[in-house]
């Protein structure tokens, strides 16, 4: 039940945060990000470096933002993502996979009433989040690989890394397939 309300608040916190329209609410909210970090021990080297790296993805954002809007309304989203992705990381901190997964089926219990199994969401939960460490990882071995061979990473070459990350992500998806089937989940 305390994953639960955690997971709501999270959820309504973050979604809450687009609607603010003044840099004032916006320093409180900073202030409440800080507030979380303190509370949950959440290491601020480790956030400021988590920014770091999606510092392009919020750049990016603000300049289509000021090329289709203004530059002050571009500055507002680069804050609002910057607190976003801190919370969003704040979170990440301090639940488990495992975690997750079970405030997920626990949400999804009224689904029942539809015939849909909460645990079979849990179980999809489970191993969607688990595999993307993996396949982090699986892009990063590839491109050094790659690197390696003398292939440059570019547009051109992307064709023939995104087809051997899949044949890889296949061969994993076959694994957790075969494992599923040995330990007999799924029979009735």
């Amino acid at each position: 039940m305390k994953n639960s309300i955690l997971f709501l608040s999270f959820i309504v916190y973050a979604t809450l945060i687009f609607f603010v329209d003044s840099y004032i609410s916006l320093l409180v909210v900073f202030l409440l990000n800080i507030l979380a970090m303190v509370c949950f021990r959440v290491k601020l080297v480790r956030a400021i470096e988590n920014m770091i790296k999606l510092l392009p993805f919020i750049l990016l954002t603000v300049v289509i933002n000021c090329l289709l809007a203004n530059y002050e309304y571009a500055l507002m989203i680069a804050i609002k993502l910057i607190l976003v992705c801190n919370i969003t990381y704040i979170y990440s901190k301090t639940t488990t996979v495992r975690g997750i997964a079970n405030t997920i089926k626990n949400l999804c219990m009224p689904l029942k009433l539809l015939k849909v199994n909460p645990e079979d969401i849990e179980l999809l939960v489970c191993i969607s989040l688990s595999m993307l460490p993996i396949f982090k990882r699986e892009y990063s071995q590839l491109k050094d690989a790659c690197l390696a061979k003398g292939i440059a990473i570019n547009v051109k070459n992307m064709k023939v890394i995104l087809m051997k990350l899949l044949i890889s992500i296949m061969k994993r998806v076959n694994e957790i397939e075969a494992s599923m089937i040995e330990k007999g989940y799924g029979e009735t």
